[in-house]
């Protein structure tokens, strides 16, 4: 229920809130959203239960056209005009409450857009508390940062406008002076060009975030004048959580009412008895990764391959989730093989690999849907495959083997392998590679994911499992690198001295601290970030300072007191 049962509600605690339905065309003209709309006003007048939870239902078009409804989630760099739609839809909306159909007759609204979903009970009152708070708070925007772990690797290659924003499903205080005058701002036409390419909730934290600092004096002059203060850009809240396009496990306690972030994207964990991960012992320290097994994973079996010892033993570890086995077995084969050596070896229906120059990243799931696992990828033709050497080399060996050209990359140590269809391969993968070998370069590698996908392929099987874009969707990787692999000396190499030191860019010490607050906070190198089960150790970097072109029109009333093109450094 949106609200505490309707029929038990005091008196002077009947609803205040109006549900409105906001399309973006037009309702009149489309029969679909018609329907929809007259389904919701059914309801009401039905008198459901849940409908008791609001004073009433309206509707309004924001009627746009065709071309300008668009939303490109792959961002600026697919489409100069990505946000129009979702600007447009929001201004339109706001209008209507400063000066059109609603105007004087709602204090605080709740911007909710279709992938914003309520997970706990009682959301519309935690609502109705937050927003009566906001005025005695001096509170203009109320709502959520990101939460989620897309940016973590690059945040400080980020601008902190973005960092720092409040993301747009929020409670917005329309009495307020500052809300006013960043309605306005975006709005005026002098500011067209940029809202086309830029979303109004990232160019509210940027405007915010220049008046806040001082780094633009004329804004931090409008923002005193509107009695700007800390809490006026608020990310204090309980009512949402921002997750985006973060990729989540279902039992996951959001910590708020209503979760930002699509249902699509939300997952079942598959069970610690039902996977292993293998580790190739590839070098001689073993301390960090051990040290990272005690933490939240979803790995009750890990087999360890050692290359210079003979040892066999079984250590079983405490860990948050049950006990982890650890079996460490002399290899067999070359560290090439890895992967077919661990799908010999494993007595589960699936399985991982990694090596032991990775960290479990913790805290972390295995993520699935209907039985199938989550499948991340990068397109063959992005830049972020074709800039790198050895994902263009892996996506030329798996053609070369089994005669497809993959038009998707995966990493080896991003793919869960089915154990029974990977011996398969690997018998398959033996008899393709016949006498090649690394050593005169005829091989890349060993067996990898793309060719485990290119020979599912070239038998005419299915790639089973929910495909994710690496670099759209937050997809939170079962281990970490702690130091980049061995430089690969032969002469063919498509991983050199200048891979290796792209890949120690992107390293933190940071991350040894899994699970482990205290440590992280005492390396003043580092910040501590909650997140799932307990949080993170993060580089303390700043985000970038950046430019954004925003233009303040001359006067045309009390709210834009200012003339000048104002850049923002965010």
């Amino acid at each position: 229920m949106p609200c505490a049962e309707p029929a038990t509600r005091q008196a002077d605690l009947t609803s205040q809130v109006d549900l409105i339905l906001v399309y973006s065309k037009d309702i009149g003209t489309n029969p679909q959203a018609r329907t929809a709309v007259e389904a919701y006003e059914a309801s009401f007048a039905q008198g459901q239960t849940w409908t008791g939870c609001f004073a009433g239902i309206k509707h309004m078009s924001a009627g746009l056209m065709a071309a300008e409804d668009q939303y490109d989630e792959h961002g600026y760099a697919m489409n100069k005009h990505w946000v129009t739609g979702p600007n447009m839809v929001f201004m339109r909306s706001m209008e209507a409450f400063y000066t059109g159909a609603f105007v004087g007759e709602y204090s605080n609204i709740f911007w909710m857009e279709v992938d914003a979903v309520p997970v706990m009970s009682g959301w519309l009152d935690k609502f109705e508390e937050e927003a009566a708070e906001m005025s005695a708070k001096n509170m203009a925007i109320r709502g959520s940062l990101y939460s989620g772990s897309n940016w973590q690797p690059f945040s400080y290659m980020m601008p902190t406008y973005i960092l720092n924003h409040i993301n747009g499903n929020a409670i917005y205080n329309l009495e307020h002076e500052w809300s006013k005058f960043l309605f306005n701002l975006i709005k005026a036409p002098e500011n067209s060009q940029v809202m086309e390419e830029m979303a109004f909730d990232t160019a509210y934290s940027a405007i915010s975030e220049a008046a806040m600092t001082g780094s633009n004096t004329m804004l931090a002059e409008a923002w005193a004048a509107r009695n700007g203060s800390p809490t006026t850009y608020s990310s204090e809240t309980q009512l949402v959580r921002n997750y985006a396009n973060t990729l989540l496990n279902k039992s996951h306690d959001v910590g708020a009412y209503i979760r930002h972030g699509s249902i699509s994207n939300i997952f079942d964990s598959l069970s610690g008895a039902e996977v292993t991960l293998g580790v190739a012992a590839l070098s001689q320290q073993n301390d960090h990764f051990m040290s990272s097994i005690g933490t939240n994973h979803p790995f009750k079996n890990i087999l360890l391959l050692t290359y210079d010892s003979t040892d066999v033993e079984t250590q079983t570890i405490p860990a948050p989730g049950g006990d982890v086995t650890l079996s460490v077995e002399a290899s067999e084969q070359s560290p090439m093989m890895g992967l077919c050596e661990v799908a010999a070896k494993v007595k589960t229906p699936w399985f991982a690999v990694t090596t032991n120059y990775h960290i479990i990243n913790a805290p972390v799931s295995v993520l699935m849907h209907m039985g199938q696992p989550v499948l991340p990828y990068l397109l063959a033709s992005s830049s972020y495959c074709m800039d790198r050497p050895d994902c263009k080399a892996s996506l030329e060996q798996a053609e070369e083997l089994f005669g497809i050209k993959l038009n998707y990359h995966h990493d080896v140590t991003e793919v869960l392998f089915n154990t029974t269809e990977t011996e398969s391969f690997c018998a398959a993968w033996t008899l393709a590679a016949g006498d090649k070998s690394l050593e005169d370069c005829q091989l890349v590698s060993g067996p990898s994911a793309d060719d485990f996908m290119a020979w599912k392929l070239s038998l005419g099987m299915s790639i089973t499992g929910t495909a994710r874009e690496r670099t759209r969707y937050g997809w939170r990787s079962w281990t970490t690198l702690w130091e980049p692999l061995p430089v690969d000396t032969r002469n063919c190499s498509v991983y050199g001295f200048e891979e290796y030191a792209d890949t120690l860019a992107y390293i933190s010490n940071c991350s040894l601290n899994v699970e482990n607050a205290s440590a992280c906070n005492a390396n003043g190198a580092c910040r501590w970030e909650p997140m799932f089960e307990t949080g993170v150790c993060l580089p303390d970097r700043p985000g970038l300072s950046t430019t954004v072109n925003i233009t303040v029109p001359r006067p045309t009333g009390e709210l834009l007191p200012f003339s000048a093109s104002l850049f923002l450094n965010g």
